[in-house]
């Protein structure tokens, strides 16, 4: 069998920030579980604490955050650093709360997009901290921790909030489904914090003791997918039983489904071995985060092409090796509506072309899961999956239950984070956490397209035809990447068509992006939105082209800026991209904009003639409508006033 990809690629999503005050205030009550550090740790310096009797629980469920003090030889520390990417334990000394643990393993831990990458080509880190494990039992073997073998602290660098793996474990554990335990933890080496830590359980034979009373001591496998019949095949993947299992029934569950002549008794077979209503629950909660990096990413080798493979989950074999039971992992890439992933059909459509492969990177491509056997036969009957996904994004993963947990999430890390050892601004933290609210909805509106069987994708600009939206699917438009400062309020829709007002700019229909501009807080000229168009095949080359023609049109007179969005600015964030500003009025203007005429905004502080080389990478066109009434002297609207508006486009093309 093919040996299955576990690459996993940096993600750079098409987004732009929302600034937002937080307090970074907390209490007990704002904690994200019950039991409490304190209630068990014996702070105060009373008696000893035996650490390794007390439950896992109380660790993941602590109302303060814990903090590990590992320390080892100076040079030893050198050491592991420089040779990260061995992933080889070396003996560190642990004390927890001022009290000695003892000896464990320590390593750093991550695969390419996570670890490897982590090095330039002379083996220099750039990446400000990596992922670690601790292992408890390495040099002692009876050694525990909270009754735990192993920890995983991960240095969330596909994720800017920080939140994204504790919300995302709890919403799987909320619907029923076995998932690791997640917290944060600090951690100290040496006396020096290296900062904020996602913590989260280990997936081993402890684990599935504590999940599946009676049948715990089954086999578990990691990242390995049934498309085998041989039981070999299976081996190197057990995480438990290493010596012991057969691996037949995995083989034989493999063998059956690649047998299996059709979609139908694909899903018969996947019932045989598999609770359905569970493993749709499963699907529901992958699907609702956009867990882009999951099971349902079927990574396929370039030159190879039909060498594909997926990661990031378990499969457990109960004692009785009858039925199995996915489990999640790895859960940072998630919870952004619009990546290049979505180039790919959904799991739920079977496309014609099997042998397409989707780009996600310049070097990763994936092949449409629906044409995998397990998927084909899971959608079959999609009745349990409509369920499960209607309940989820009414209950736990509804606006304000998924508001609020974030809310609650931030304010119990707001502290560590503006400790954060070279972490970012805290203005830039809350701008994320304001993102991630804002993204809420539009993961709903993801997860429903994805049921009809239609991806973002679907909204892309071509490069070749005139984009005149005329066929443009309405249950999408809200997942087109609008952004602004947290004040304003924007929304998507429509123009033309069934709406009355406005009319569209050409033909039956053209996008509308309406907004109220407000103040935010403090900062000067600080209102803003904008709207990013991506491109088919991002990023695109458009240096054989001359300029744009399109169509715009404003509620009133005032300027709109539009860039080239590219993954090669070093200042996107502070909106300095090459582009074009442009008087708009509520008369519809066809515009020609000419790639030689792009500057830099007349207030950015930037030298140097980036244009030939951005125009080679383009990802989008971003649309920025400019805030009319600001007093000229401060840059904010007149206190109690508003500056409410619209920008509307249409007939987008390249010539």
């Amino acid at each position: 069998m093919n040996h299955f990809l576990r690459a996993r690629q940096s993600l750079l999503p098409l987004l732009a920030l929302a600034l937002v005050a937080c307090g970074s205030s907390r209490s007990s009550g704002d904690s994200p579980g019950a039991g409490g550090e304190g209630a068990s740790a014996g702070a105060g310096g009373g008696a000893a604490v035996d650490y390794g009797s007390l439950d896992a629980a109380e660790l993941f469920g602590a109302e303060t955050l814990p903090t590990f003090e590992l320390s080892l030889p100076p040079d030893r520390w050198q050491y592991l650093q420089a040779h990260a990417v061995d992933e080889e334990y070396e003996p560190a000394e642990l004390r927890f709360r001022g009290q000695l643990v003892g000896q464990v393993g320590l390593r750093f831990k991550g695969s390419i997009g996570t670890l490897k990458n982590c090095f330039d080509a002379d083996g220099n880190l750039v990446c400000r901290k990596l992922s670690m494990k601790v292992k408890f039992d390495e040099y002692v073997p009876e050694q525990r921790f909270y009754g735990l073998k192993r920890l995983n602290l991960h240095a969330m660098m596909h994720d800017p909030s920080l939140l994204h793996e504790k919300l995302t474990y709890d919403l799987f554990r909320e619907v029923g489904i076995d998932a690791p335990r997640s917290s944060w933890a600090i951690a100290q080496v040496n006396g020096v914090s290296v900062g904020l830590f996602s913590m989260v359980e280990e997936v081993d034979g402890r684990f599935t003791k504590d999940r599946f009373e009676g049948q715990g001591d089954g086999n578990l496998y990691k990242e390995i997918w049934p498309r085998s019949s041989e039981p070999e095949d299976y081996a190197e993947a057990l995480a438990t039983n290493e010596d012991t299992a057969t691996n037949e029934a995995f083989a034989a569950f493999g063998g059956e489904l690649q047998a299996a002549p059709d979609a139908a008794q694909r899903r018969e077979t996947l019932g045989r071995w598999m609770d359905l209503e569970h493993l749709a629950r499963y699907m529901a909660v992958d699907d609702a985060i956009a867990n882009i990096d999951g099971a349902t990413a079927i990574y396929c080798d370039l030159d190879h092409p039909t060498a594909c493979g997926n990661h990031n989950y378990y499969f457990y074999l109960n004692e009785a090796q009858t039925r199995f039971q996915l489990i999640p992992w790895d859960l940072d890439a998630t919870m952004w509506p619009q990546t290049s992933y979505d180039n790919a059909p959904p799991w739920l459509v079977t496309p014609a072309d099997c042998d397409a492969r989707y780009k996600v990177s310049d070097d990763a491509a994936i092949m449409a899961p629906g044409c995998d056997a397990f998927f084909s036969g899971l959608a079959q009957d999609l009745d349990d999956y409509d369920r499960a996904l209607d309940d989820l994004l009414a209950g736990p993963f509804s606006e304000s239950e998924a508001r609020a947990a974030i809310d609650r999430h931030a304010a119990f890390i707001a502290d560590a984070v503006a400790a954060e050892p070279g972490g970012p601004t805290m203005e830039r933290w809350r701008s994320e956490i304001a993102m991630l609210k804002h993204n809420i909805p539009l993961l709903h509106a993801r997860a429903r397209a994805r049921r009809k069987g239609v991806t973002p994708a679907a909204l892309d600009l071509s490069v070749s035809a005139v984009n005149d939206f005329e066929t443009i699917d309405e249950t999408l438009i809200s997942l087109l990447p609008s952004f602004s400062n947290s004040a304003t309020t924007t929304s998507m829709s429509v123009a033309g068509g069934a709406s009355a007002e406005p009319a569209a700019l050409e033909g039956n229909r053209s996008i509308l992006l309406s907004f109220e501009y407000r103040n935010e807080g403090e900062i000067p000229w600080g209102q803003w939105t904008n709207l990013a168009l991506p491109f088919q095949g991002r990023p695109v080359d458009l240096s054989q082209f001359s300029g744009i023609r399109l169509t715009l049109r404003t509620d009133v007179p005032r300027t709109v800026r539009v860039d080239l969005d590219s993954t090669l600015y070093e200042a996107s964030l502070e909106g300095i991209k090459f582009g074009w500003e442009v008087p708009v009025s509520n008369e519809p203007l066809p515009v020609e904009l000419r790639f030689e005429k792009a500057t830099l905004p007349a207030w950015a502080r930037a030298t140097g003639d980036q244009l030939p080389n951005i125009r080679q990478r383009v990802d989008a066109l971003a649309f920025h409508p400019m805030c009319n009434g600001r007093e000229a002297y401060n840059g904010f609207l007149a206190e109690g006033t508003t500056d409410p508006g619209f920008l509307e486009l249409d007939a987008i093309e390249l010539f």
